[in-house]
């Protein structure tokens, strides 16, 4: 008769729960790349009220920018290494990006 390692009878309750916090650390909202012909659509409608010049995590140009969208609101980058700096901490470039946009105005 084999014996069932009882550290396994201790260990497999809490692996939910650590998935569950990985989750909860995560931003629930994030800048995605406008990818679908839908997505593209929107971004252009609203690239014409876009008031910066400028990639606002970088302060690069926006020559070819990378346009997303964070619920329902345009984000510009020059690239989409700022978009995952910009993912991994939206709350300390959004204030930046508002102060921007107006002084922009």
């Amino acid at each position: 008769m084999k014996l069932f390692p009882l550290f396994l009878l201790f260990a497999l309750p809490l692996a939910p729960l650590q998935a569950e916090e990985k989750k909860e650390g995560q931003p629930a909202l994030q800048a995605l790349i406008a990818k679908t012909p839908e997505e593209k659509a929107k971004a252009q409608s609203l690239a014409a009220s876009y008031p910066l010049k400028v990639c606002f995590v970088s302060d690069d140009k926006l020559d070819d920018p990378v346009d997303t969208l964070y619920g329902g609101r345009l984000l510009r980058f020059c690239c989409k290494g700022c978009v995952r700096s910009f993912n991994k901490n939206p709350s300390k470039y959004l204030p930046k990006l508002d102060a921007l946009e107006k002084s922009s105005s």
